[in-house]
């Protein structure tokens, strides 16, 4: 589905051959709902706004929301919708490393305190898991990579063993990827696997751009003892129609920052991550 003016017009009753159908009250109203989302397709509506809106229950309301979801048009959210969106326009590094970026340095911070010496650590390519080996100092710690930036920020650390997997570059994210890479992670058996992502899914798992990057997280997750997700607030619960994703373990950790929303942290622990943990804003100082 493409993202719609504000002026567009959807048809969502299906009509017969011949003569249009009258649309039914129902109908009607969710049509209207859609307007009002494509007035401005960031907003998010209430379900008791709409509720007042139209003058109908809530149940009802509710019923339109599932009705519009299972035709791909909005997105459930936390007591309302939001218009279904194509996936964001792909960020580059230098865009990735200044959005959410608090968030994210305090979400390294904590990440990278769960790292003990002497462990070994998959670190996903990522502006979030770049903080991880920004936090992570200079330790005895073994790390291994397919992203660049990340292994930049481990560079000067002359205890931190650096392995780089190989592969083909994918210059926008300075990410590595290929059957090289996945080759080399099923030598190992690292103790925790970082993994960054654009959206979690509590059915879908973690969503990539391509298909190398979808296997290769995958390959990740399996060659660890334990997986952490590391993702701003903004990524949970994602449901933009993204293409390629990587199922989670069983179990697994999130490490997210305090505006998360609290029902889709409990969607997500439905879904396998038995620890989570919200990361505290930082203090003025380290700004």
């Amino acid at each position: 589905m493409q993202d719609l003016p504000a002026t567009a017009s959807i048809d969502i009753h299906e009509q017969p051959e011949g003569r249009p159908a009258k649309p039914s009250k129902g109908q009607r109203r969710r049509q209207k709902i859609l307007q009002l989302l494509t007035t401005d397709p960031e907003a998010n509506v209430s379900v008791s706004d709409l509720s007042d809106t139209f003058g109908v229950s809530v149940a009802t309301i509710r019923r339109d929301l599932a009705d519009l979801q299972d035709r791909r048009l909005v997105t459930r959210t936390y007591g309302g919708a939001a218009l279904q969106h194509r996936p964001r326009t792909e960020l580059t590094m230098r865009e990735r490393m200044s959005a959410h970026a608090e968030a994210k340095r305090t979400i390294g911070r904590v990440a990278a305190a769960l790292i003990e010496d002497d462990d070994l650590i998959i670190l996903d390519s990522g502006s979030t898991t770049e903080q991880i080996a920004a936090a992570l100092g200079n330790r005895p710690v073994s790390v291994i990579t397919n992203g660049l930036m990340v292994a930049n920020q481990l560079v000067s650390n002359d205890q931190v063993g650096v392995t780089i997997l190989g592969g083909a570059l994918r210059g926008i994210n300075a990410t590595i990827t290929g059957p090289d890479a996945e080759s080399m992670l099923n030598r190992v058996h690292a103790t925790y696997a970082f993994i960054g992502t654009d959206a979690i899914d509590p059915v879908r798992g973690l969503t990539s751009r391509t298909y190398a990057q979808a296997r290769l997280k995958a390959a990740m997750m399996e060659n660890a003892q334990r997986t952490y997700v590391v993702a701003d607030s903004s990524k949970l619960g994602e449901h933009g129609l993204f293409h390629y994703w990587s199922e989670l373990p069983d179990q697994w950790g999130l490490v997210t920052d305090e505006a998360a929303d609290p029902a889709v942290l409990d969607e997500l622990r439905a879904a396998g991550a038995d620890s989570i943990i919200l990361a505290p804003p930082l203090d003025t100082e380290d700004w």
